[in-house]
């Protein structure tokens, strides 16, 4: 269930992590716990340089490393078939793959971007990672400067020996179903078309 405590972190913490990501499809013979434990460190050391040059808030320069460093590891196609679920096949149908990646792209890009310029230091450690075959899941911890304490779960597929993220949970909240649940209504009331220029609107933050 959502609570207003884990939806008011979640994109900020989930984007932290996903930071780190960039060394998963450098290094594609890894096993995914080293991938974690290097993503680790990557996302201190880049989080930190931009809090260190005051560039925290500086929303191009952060929607530019997202873009740059986060999106090429990240198995656009799986994820956004997870946000639409049982929608994808219409998609498919109508040519549509593309146009919705895009915009997911777009909502992750815009709400992580915003939410990352309240970063002021965290502590990131990997708990415990379980690979299995071509599959894995890793959970993380995160320690704000506060004390408070939030678990980060991620989902990963290997596919052609190249580790890559199609779904991430903070708290217990998917960032899939979170999407999904957003424009699942729209989609009921006001078909495909209205479901796909309202996704790339949705602030996972506030739902």
């Amino acid at each position: 269930m959502l609570n207003a405590r884990s939806l008011s972190i979640f994109p900020r913490i989930a984007l932290t992590i996903l930071l780190g990501v960039a060394p998963i499809a450098a290094r594609a013979a890894d096993s995914a716990e080293a991938v974690m434990k290097r993503l680790i460190e990557q996302v201190s050391t880049d989080l930190n340089q931009l809090y260190k040059q005051n560039r925290i808030g500086d929303r191009p320069a952060l929607e530019q490393l997202i873009r740059s460093d986060i999106l090429p590891s990240i198995d656009r196609q799986r994820l956004t078939q997870r946000v639409f679920r049982q929608y994808w096949p219409q998609i498919t149908a109508a040519g549509k793959q593309a146009d919705a990646q895009d915009r997911v792209t777009n909502s992750l890009v815009r709400t992580y971007a915003v939410a990352l310029s309240s970063y002021s230091g965290d502590t990131l450690t990997v708990v415990n990672v379980n690979e299995e075959g071509a599959k894995a899941t890793a959970k993380t911890r995160i320690r704000r400067p506060n004390g408070q304490t939030i678990q980060v779960d991620f989902a990963l597929d290997n596919a052609g020996g190249t580790w890559r993220i199609n779904d991430l949970a903070v708290d217990g909240i998917v960032v899939s179903l979170t999407l999904f649940n957003a424009i699942k209504p729209i989609w009921e009331k006001d078909g495909m078309a209205a479901a796909l220029n309202a996704v790339s609107e949705v602030d996972v933050n506030k739902q």
